[in-house]
């Protein structure tokens, strides 16, 4: 009996203990903690919401200005639970907004709230003109404007996927931790440079109310707060001239619905415009993935990096290693009857059927004549060639700084037949370059005979704009002599003037240039030529190179060479 008394008595003890315990923390509650538990309950009914698309630095031009055309514009944010007709909603919507109703109402069912940013004002008056609810304009930074520019070598940004997180993770190149469905470079600088462009917070929030079941209410404390970055951003400094590159892609829109152009600077390889066409709209990746089935129509290659016959443009480096090694002289005759005999069962054909008769090797270059340079090829050697290609640094292409690539090797002609040497002396076989490669090899041309390699990144700054990260051009080599240029320059300079480039022509300044086709090899619903154009100007103190590459076309006389007119035009006037 005494036994159990005791043991009552342990258990009362311990039970009042509990509860003066309990009694202790609710008076601490109450008194001390009563404002913190207020301040909590507030919190859980508020969520913020990013004001910025994609927090990252800038990409910029060499004198500063943003290549992706960032900013804050306004923007609309709808709230699909609040839309009751959601296939209505996203019709009226789709029609102002220019975006496709299916991929509208398929984002309206699987998101809480969306935004569309990049609003015109002709847009936000429609959208307030609807009244629609479940709708609000708000202020928004993009990374992408609607004038962005040298889209193909900016790149874009995308969700990480399932396959692309797994390849990741292995990557140290990957500083920064990663989840599944994050946003990440995917192309171009915004990939090259994402452990530096890559940021944590946006610019700023937007804090919004929400209800029991984390639905946004609008209307209810939408309010813009501060982000919590430090001042400044990172930036990728490239070599581009936002100007210049702008008037090159203005002309592109123009002329070029399929190609690239390359403006560099022949006295240390900055590259001062770079554009590809098709182009592609970087906040609607969906739609261009629509285009991206037909593969010769993909918006996403950038096509100033892609390898394509060069054609006559490849007599350039012929001309030059045969007047380098004195295997002919800018008089010499030769004879063109329309066609090279190499045997009675190979033959090749020139592009003017009747032949252009006795003709000196000058006026071949200026006429674009295939016998006279299957005729040189087979007198210089393969090599020859291949050693004048190394000098030219054509051989691999790769070389291009502050954006590394894989190299790829461009000149690759087989040691088998003279039918091979004379397919490849006219760039149709064993030869396919890149219009930056071309660039570089009229660059040699027109300063006289120095190898300059090309550069697209200037520098890397941190957040105070101190550069972590510079990439130096390097010094010019010398790899032919100043008097072989003289000769090419003379002849290209002929080219313009009598030959088949004088829609290349620039009065007051005039141009140097060689025109270029080459048979595509593709089905025959699709292009039929590489039409190229490549020069540079002025005559006189040569300063810049640009290449025209158009899929399509007539000629590259006729397609590609007013196209590098234009552009050298207002260059000069610049």
């Amino acid at each position: 009996m005494g036994l159990k008394r005791g043991r009552l008595i342990f258990l009362l003890v311990i039970f009042n203990l509990i509860l003066i315990l309990l009694l202790f923390r609710l008076v601490e509650l109450q008194i001390f903690g009563g404002k913190s538990l207020a301040i909590k309950a507030q919190e859980s009914r508020f969520r913020l919401i990013s004001g910025e698309d994609y927090p990252r630095g800038q990409i910029l031009d060499r004198n500063g200005i943003s290549l992706t055309d960032s900013g804050i514009r306004p923007a609309l944010i709808i709230f699909p639970y609040m839309i009751k007709e959601k296939d209505e909603f996203s019709s009226l919507i789709s029609k102002i907004l220019g975006v496709s109703k299916d991929l509208l109402k398929d984002s309206l069912n699987k998101k809480k709230y969306l935004i569309i940013p990049n609003l015109s004002n002709e847009q936000i008056k429609k959208i307030k003109n609807l009244n629609l609810e479940g709708t609000l304009i708000i202020s928004f930074k993009t990374r992408y404007g609607p004038n962005s520019l040298s889209r193909h070598l900016v790149g874009h940004i995308n969700s990480i996927d399932l396959e692309t997180w797994k390849t990741i993770q292995n990557k140290t190149f990957f500083k920064k931790e990663y989840n599944i469905n994050d946003f990440i470079g995917v192309k171009g600088i915004e990939v090259l440079y994402e452990k530096y462009l890559r940021l944590e917070d946006p610019l700023f929030y937007w804090i919004v109310t929400v209800d029991a079941r984390e639905r946004i209410i609008p209307g209810l404390s939408f309010k813009r707060i501060a982000g919590y970055q430090k001042a400044g951003r990172p930036s990728v400094v490239t070599t581009l001239d936002f100007q210049i590159q702008k008037k090159v892609e203005e002309i592109m829109d123009q002329m070029v619905p399929h190609g690239a152009v390359v403006v560099m600077d022949v006295l240390n390889g900055d590259i001062i415009a770079l554009a590809s066409r098709p182009n592609y709209d970087q906040n609607n990746l969906a739609e261009c993935l629509e285009v991206r089935k037909k593969p010769d129509n993909d918006p996403f290659i950038n096509r100033a990096f892609e390898h394509y016959y060069p054609g006559s443009i490849f007599k350039v480096l012929i001309a030059a290693a045969a007047i380098e090694e004195k295997i002919v002289n800018p008089e010499d005759i030769f004879s063109c009857s329309g066609e090279y005999v190499l045997n009675p069962q190979l033959k090749i054909g020139c592009w003017k059927n009747e032949g252009h008769g006795e003709i000196t090797f000058k006026e071949g270059f200026a006429q674009s004549c295939n016998s006279v340079f299957v005729d040189t090829a087979l007198h210089l050697g393969r090599k020859k060639i291949l050693e004048y290609a190394e000098k030219f640094n054509l051989v691999y292409d790769g070389a291009l700084i502050g954006y590394p690539r894989s190299r790829f090797k461009s000149v690759d002609i087989s040691p088998y037949g003279e039918g091979k040497m004379a397919n490849a002396a006219l760039g149709q076989e064993g030869v396919r370059l890149s219009p930056v490669q071309v660039a570089g090899m009229i660059s040699v041309i027109a300063n006289g005979g120095h190898l300059v390699v090309p550069r697209i990144v200037k520098e890397i700054k941190d957040y105070s704009g101190r550069a972590i990260i510079s990439y130096d051009t390097e010094k010019p080599k010398r790899v032919i002599s100043e008097k072989t240029c003289r000769i090419i320059q003379e002849m290209m300079v002929k080219t313009t003037t009598e030959g088949t480039g004088k829609k290349a022509w620039i009065p007051k300044y005039g141009s140097a240039g060689k025109t270029g086709s080459a048979e595509t090899g593709l089905s025959i619903d699709k292009p039929k030529y590489y039409n190229w154009f490549a020069g540079y100007f002025p005559i006189e103190k040569p300063r810049f190179a640009v290449v025209v590459m158009v899929e399509g076309g007539v000629s590259g006389g006729e397609t590609a060479a007013p196209v590098f007119r234009e552009i050298a035009s207002f260059l000069a006037e610049y």
